[in-house]
């Protein structure tokens, strides 16, 4: 899919990373235990005493270099334009928005649902803008190129190494499980689900609204 950078396609992007940044705040809130990507981020902000925005930042961008040594396309520089947005967005959502969000109860199953939908929403809004995707969304395809997995499965793959990564950084500096619990699993067996759920709905729109208009 070629990029074309349009005021539409530009507005997709934002709403994802809204909703991206949102859900990945939110996984911090809830105690289940964050996403997989996010239990790496949370131990980088421990060990290095840093917002969940700056390891984010560090995270993504090793990601990044990695896409652009195997691919050689200089289509991934677009996406330290998103790492740029994406950081202090999750600054935002943490440090301002939710910094007195504290959840117990049922609350902390709704702020979980709404985790658990808003990160793979936010992705499918990425992925339709017809951008360079989500940093871990282009892992995911990355993954699926040299696995010849389906999409679900190489997103689900990519969740369990991250997952694994991040237990051994944090055992290996006194913080145990760090930030993983049970609820992370739902997010590993969920997201790449979610993702293409939700970009299934979108081309069934699009096509209705293509129909209705040609009708």
């Amino acid at each position: 899919m070629k990029s074309r950078i349009t005021i539409k396609n530009s507005i997709l992007y934002v709403v994802g990373l809204v909703f991206l940044s949102l859900g990945v705040a939110l996984s911090f809130r809830h105690g289940f235990g964050a996403s997989s990507a996010d239990n790496l981020t949370y131990i980088l902000s421990t060990v290095f005493d840093i917002s969940l925005g700056t390891a984010s930042f560090f995270l993504c961008t090793v990601i990044i270099g990695l896409l652009l040594l195997y691919f050689r396309n200089l289509k991934f520089l677009f996406l330290f334009v998103q790492v740029t947005l994406f950081s202090p967005l999750i600054d935002f959502w943490d440090l301002i928005v939710f910094a007195n969000l504290f959840p117990v109860g049922y609350e902390t199953i709704v702020v979980y649902v709404i985790s658990l939908l808003a990160m793979p929403l936010g992705c499918a809004f990425l992925i339709r803008s017809s951008y360079p995707a989500g940093v871990f969304d282009e892992l995911m395809f990355l993954t699926a190129h040299l696995t010849k997995l389906k999409l679900p499965v190489s997103r689900m793959l990519n969740e369990l190494l991250l997952v694994l990564v991040a237990l051994i950084i944090s055992f290996s500096t006194q913080n145990g499980f760090g930030s993983v619990n049970v609820g992370t699993l739902g997010y590993v067996f969920t997201i790449g689900f979610f993702i293409k759920v939700f970009l299934t709905i979108a081309d069934k729109i699009v096509l209705r609204r293509k129909l209705k208009h040609e009708n």
